[in-house]
């Protein structure tokens, strides 16, 4: 086993502004230690240099000279970290130990590479990625019963109207969604931008108008029942809300996710993170963003979705803050109703 010789004394000379630090070796130094020394330096690139004799070796390490205590330190401590690496190497077979490591190297290789785009006929084919219609068009119905709901103080005009244009929304949808030109697609992605929009802002004002009646004392504010009933339908609407804001975001859209998906989302779901526990051509579809928000909604922070883009950030933030308002407040007026 090769190490420093302590019993020894390191010889120090400069030149060109750095301090060569000649640190003798105790114990066989064979050629192919030497080579792979000095393989392990340049990787690693560490500043020194392994130099023997027939009856001695050395390590040359090459420190500036007005480098500080920690930095000398450091760069020592890597160049004599080399020496257990380079024993180690040695007496593994120089092919065993160029497979393990072109394995490792594929490995992560294969963990860290961007997901391909997955063509129509796989698509068709397999159904991986296609988006269930089935969740979406529950929540989106459900986003637009509430408002009929309640009470008629939390629009600012007839409670009818916010529905009434969300539905026409999905309308242009659906019959731009039915067109294959590159120009309806478009269409189709404004026209979904304009409905998370509307969602957006219509869960704000009935958020903001609850939040005004539990702090300054509203009509729902004096039964328990219908405090808790309102205060529920406004945050189910959020969670609803936030979730079709998310879902139509993240990645460009569902569109864009499933044929051409970015190198880096902009939310990470654990699929993403760990793909070996997804399916290949695994994409976030509305229900997992339904979760998200829903999650967020229950613990005011990222609980398996992690944001990356701080789009992401800004709209988790705002949710959370949305609900924790939300339930602390209509909890804690209805227990004082109660009492």
């Amino acid at each position: 086993m090769t190490d420093i010789d302590p019993k020894s004394d390191i010889e120090l000379s400069t030149a060109d502004g750095q301090v060569m630090v000649r640190v003798p070796l105790a114990g066989h130094v064979s050629g192919a230690w030497l080579r792979c020394y000095q393989r392990l330096a340049r990787a690693t690139e560490v500043p020194v240099q392994a130099q023997a004799q027939p009856d001695r070796a050395w390590i040359v390490v090459s420190v500036p000279a007005d480098g500080n205590q920690k930095e000398v330190a450091a760069t020592l401590d890597a160049a004599r970290a080399l020496i257990a690496e380079a024993d180690a190497a040695e007496r593994v077979p120089a092919t065993a130990q160029a497979e393990s490591i072109a394995r490792d190297w594929w490995a992560r290789r294969q963990i860290s590479a961007p997901r391909r785009p997955i063509s129509k006929v796989e698509v068709v084919r397999t159904g991986i990625g296609t988006e269930k219609r089935w969740p979406l068009a529950g929540a989106l119905a459900l986003a637009l019963v509430i408002p009929l709901l309640l009470p008629s103080r939390f629009s600012l005009g007839p409670s009818w109207v916010v529905p009434v244009v969300d539905a026409g929304l999905l309308v242009a949808i659906a019959v731009a969604d039915r067109s294959r030109s590159s120009h309806l697609s478009a269409a189709v992605r404004v026209l979904s931008l304009a409905l998370a929009v509307v969602l957006a802002a219509d869960a704000a004002g009935v958020t903001a108008r609850l939040l005004v009646d539990l702090v300054e004392g509203g009509p729902e504010t004096t039964s328990p029942g219908a405090l808790l009933g309102v205060g529920f339908a406004v945050w189910i609407y959020t969670i609803l809300a936030f979730a079709f804001l998310y879902w139509i975001l993240d990645g460009g859209g569902p569109d864009a996710r499933l044929w051409a998906p970015p190198q880096f989302p902009n939310l990470a779901f654990p699929e993403q993170l760990n793909p070996v526990v997804a399916p290949p051509g695994w994409r976030p579809q509305f229900f997992d963003y339904l979760y998200l928000g829903f999650t967020n909604a229950t613990a005011f922070s990222p609980t398996d979705v992690m944001p990356l883009a701080r789009w992401a950030k800004a709209a988790m933030t705002v949710q959370a803050l949305s609900s924790l308002f939300i339930l602390g407040l209509v909890i804690a007026r209805a227990v004082n109703i109660l009492k």
